[in-house]
């Protein structure tokens, strides 16, 4: 009997069709790092850079008490360092042939993989900006078997499917588990992280924190640290060779710490802080579940900076009224969902050298060939720390 020619009769035929780019669902967007000023002058040892705090207090309504009270302005320096990032990449000689031209992949290999590595070091780069320098990207809370389920579940986005991880038993990173292991899933819904094999971490146990390995105490000192939830304590605080804890306000930003109010209402109380300082915030950023809050909440129009001329930056903000003036509040994946910050966005940068983040060129050579196999190796860089020149116009609050 004759039957119909159909996809799967005739399936010799057919051509394969491939789509002429790759989806990247990889990128993400970074507001603030994208919007901070870079300074490229990163060269000596260190760099130290100056906070005055105080004036002269000898002011009285006699001339005699005023002269005896003479005194000096108050002031700090402190001393930052280059913090270093790596990343490398090895490519297969065959793979590579294979890849030329544009008939034998979707794009060039090298190409790809030199760019993604790149846009991973930037992705790493913005994750440090927000945080303490700890390197910590998350809490196990409780685990089955190589299944890892995190304290704070929105922590979950702070991996990759790929990524080498490290345990500590302390939140600052200075005990480290001894081995490590990589990531082989990530859901961030349900909060959880699967490693390739939990047991390769020595006592590995509920309560650990969970860093990218190599990172621990060699991020950058980013917001967490310079702006901290917690007031520095005269007597105690050590930030760059000094004490902030004589004026923690003027030295450290302004701070408070109440989940019982909402989000837009800590923003003004925060921002009426930094205003009797005699500084202004005009920026705010917060988690994207945070900002979304918002919206809802005020019933708020989400605007689009640069909209309708040459956009800077194509990021999405809402206008937060307080009584120390407006800031733009911005939707930003790599400030945690427990914080929130507010600044004056002229008062600070990252500073480093040569490119942020760079391809390895000291020989002239984007590349090296590998001794013992065929193929490449590319390796980038950075060296970059980050900077507030008026410590007193920022502040943070907890959420």
């Amino acid at each position: 009997m004759a039957s119909a020619s159909t996809l799967t009769t005739v399936a010799y035929i057919f051509q394969k069709l491939y789509a002429d780019n790759l989806g990247e669902a990889a990128l993400r967007e970074h507001p603030l790092f994208s919007q901070i000023s870079k300074n490229g002058n990163f060269y000596g040892e260190s760099f130290r850079y100056s906070v005055k705090y105080g004036n002269p207090q000898a002011i009285g309504g006699t001339f005699a008490t005023a002269q005896a009270n003479a005194g000096e302005s108050k002031g700090l320096q402190f001393e930052a360092y280059r913090k270093t990032k790596y990343g490398f990449i090895t490519l297969n000689g065959e793979a590579i042939a294979a890849a030329e031209g544009n008939r034998g992949a979707l794009v060039d290999l090298v190409s790809n993989e030199t760019d993604s590595v790149l846009a991973e070091m930037v992705d790493s780069l913005a994750f440090d900006l927000y945080r303490d320098g700890t390197g910590i990207r998350g809490r196990r809370s409780s685990a089955s078997t190589n299944v890892i389920t995190l304290g704070t579940p929105d922590d979950a986005r702070n991996f990759k499917v790929g990524m080498y991880v490290q345990a500590s038993s302390n939140s600052t990173a200075t005990s480290l588990r001894t081995g490590s292991t990589y990531v082989t899933a990530v859901d961030e819904d349900a909060g959880t992280v699967t490693l390739n094999s939990a047991a390769a971490i020595a006592s590995f146990a509920d309560g650990d924190y969970l860093l990218r390995a190599g990172d621990a105490t060699t991020c950058v000192e980013g917001l967490a640290t310079c702006t901290p939830l917690v007031a520095p304590v005269l007597g105690s605080d050590s930030f760059r060779g000094k004490d902030r804890g004589a004026d923690p306000s003027r030295l450290a930003g302004s701070r408070l710490d109440d989940t019982n109010t909402n989000i837009e209402e800590n923003a003004g109380r925060v921002a009426v802080k930094i205003s009797q300082r005699g500084k202004r915030a005009n920026a705010y950023y917060v988690n994207p579940t945070n900002f979304w809050t918002v919206a809802r909440r005020l019933n708020a129009k989400v605007e689009y900076q640069g909209a309708g001329g040459t956009a800077d930056y194509g990021f999405e903000y809402i206008l937060i009224h307080t009584p120390a003036g407006s800031m733009k509040m911005y939707s930003d994946p790599d400030c945690p969902t427990t914080r929130a910050y507010l600044m004056d966005t002229s008062a600070h940068y990252i500073r480093h050298l040569k490119e942020l983040p760079h391809i390895i060129m000291d020989d002239g050579r984007p590349n090296l060939r590998q001794t013992s196999d065929d193929g490449i190796e590319v390796r980038v860089r950075s060296f970059h720390n980050y900077i507030q020149t008026m410590t007193s116009a920022f502040g943070v609050h907890s959420i």
